[in-house]
């Protein structure tokens, strides 16, 4: 039994993203992920260097689009453009180096800048 219950926030159905190399090959990056995250759930993906991770996070705010399958961020399509403000609203992404960060150096003032520019107060934040 799942004590948490509801609807999942993140629901990904057989999830493929095939990209082209320098060489005009097909690499498949993701090839049928499947997922359901529900809210107040922890979850880690991990993998060796080329996996895939970054891959299928990029999916989760609409920074990549699938090549076939389905993203679901709280019942909203990626694919769906209407849908982008909120979907972002909702997911963010924090890279691995803080030298890739896009707006400070800082990982705190990083993760911040997203809440901060929603009017979210400067106490929750924190």
């Amino acid at each position: 039994m799942n004590i948490l219950g509801g609807n999942p926030v993140i629901k990904i159905n057989d999830l493929k993203h095939y990209y082209t190399d320098a060489d005009g090959n097909t690499v498949k990056a993701l090839d049928g992920v499947s997922l359901e995250i529900k809210q107040g759930e922890f979850v880690a993906i991990i993998g060796a260097n080329g996996s895939g991770k970054s891959t299928l996070a990029r999916h989760l705010n609409a920074l990549l689009l699938p090549t076939e399958g389905k993203v679901l961020v709280s019942g909203l399509d990626t694919c769906e453009e209407e849908n982008l403000w909120n979907i972002r609203q909702q997911v963010g992404m924090v890279f691995q180096n803080p030298d890739n960060q896009i707006v400070a150096a800082i990982v705190e003032e990083d993760v911040a800048f997203g809440p901060e520019n929603i009017g979210v107060p400067q106490e929750e934040i924190r």
